[in-house]
């Protein structure tokens, strides 16, 4: 690219550089044998293979006694000595063996470093843009929402699709997905609103999570709060009744078993005796007069009430001979 004249270097420009550099940049490996990293370890093997099967096949058929316990651990001392020998060869073999790689390793980290540096540049760039894009479109998003008028109690973050800022993602795919969440929260409005009832607890959390499940088992919720409030109420209204009968059984058996011996202490002590002949003031009486003798059993404030009545109604009575 050239301005005034002068040639500049553009990110292309560079781009195109690193192009032809990197073919130059390839990997080799220079030693004289090209597979002598995945070539086979030779050693005696098959000898060794054939020799131990040989010597552990005794063990497997001995017999120990508790008189031969020093042999067993002998034996076992020596098994453990043998096969110490090989992991340690083992051992030594793979340390040789991992040198080189482990230097190799290193050195192509330290390569690797170098090219991490400018990727790290790239992507801050990169998400920096794509930030400055996304905060774009959420605004964009942000008037949709408005336009469509959703219900006054739906806020934007509440039907929010972090999928949406996604540059695949279109304007007009977004409105489509936004209309069709409205009709949706419509309806369910609709649908709580025809609770037979705790419609408005459950409306109240719709409101909230614009969750429709989480709404009819808040209300249902309710609804089995009430109907076992309304199951313990008449269970203890059933109780008392029950109790207040059992009682007044009680005090009815109890008032009639005390009758008979109270009879006469009630007669003679709860009631004044009147006189011979006890009268008010009768006037010439019309009607013809009866005489009818009976015993009353009651308390004291009935038999008082029962005299009262007696004399208001100028009733004579006297004491039965």
């Amino acid at each position: 690219m050239e301005v005034c004249g002068k040639r500049t270097e553009t990110a292309a420009d560079t781009s195109r550089d690193l192009k032809k550099k990197e073919e130059r940049m390839e990997l080799r490996i220079t030693n004289p044998q090209e597979n002598w990293l995945t070539e086979q370890i030779l050693w005696n093997n098959e000898e060794l293979k054939a020799a131990i099967a040989e010597k552990v096949k005794d063990y497997k058929t001995i017999a120990y006694t508790e008189d031969s316990l020093k042999d067993m651990k002998a034996d076992r001392a020596d098994l453990n000595k043998l096969k110490k020998a090989f992991e340690d060869e083992r051992k030594r073999v793979k340390k040789i063996c991992m040198e080189p790689y482990t230097k190799f390793e290193q050195q192509v980290k330290e390569i690797t470093a170098l090219i991490d540096e400018p990727i790290g540049l790239i992507d801050s760039q990169i998400k920096e843009i794509d930030e400055r894009r996304k905060a774009a479109k959420r605004e964009e998003i942000e008037e949709l929402f408005t336009s469509i008028g959703f219900q006054s109690f739906v806020k934007l973050d509440m039907i929010w699709d972090e999928k949406w800022l996604n540059a695949t993602v279109t304007l007009p795919k977004i409105e489509e997905q936004m209309k069709s969440r409205m009709y949706q929260i419509g309806t369910d409005v609709v649908t709580i609103s025809k609770l037979p009832e705790f419609k408005f607890e459950a409306m109240e959390v719709y409101r909230k999570t614009l969750d429709m499940n989480q709404a009819i088992q808040e209300g249902q919720r309710l609804a089995d709060i009430q109907k076992r409030k309304l199951e313990a109420e008449r269970m203890e209204a059933e109780r008392k009744a029950r109790e207040a009968e059992e009682a007044a059984k009680q005090q009815t058996a109890a008032e009639q078993k005390e009758e008979p011996a109270a009879e006469k202490e009630t007669a003679s002590r709860s009631v004044p005796e009147a006189p011979a002949e006890e009268t008010a003031s009768i006037p010439e009486e019309e009607e013809p007069v009866f005489q009818l003798d009976f015993r009353v059993w009651g308390t004291r404030g009935q038999i008082m009430a029962l005299r009262e009545y007696m004399l208001k109604n100028r009733i004579r009575f006297g004491k039965v001979e």
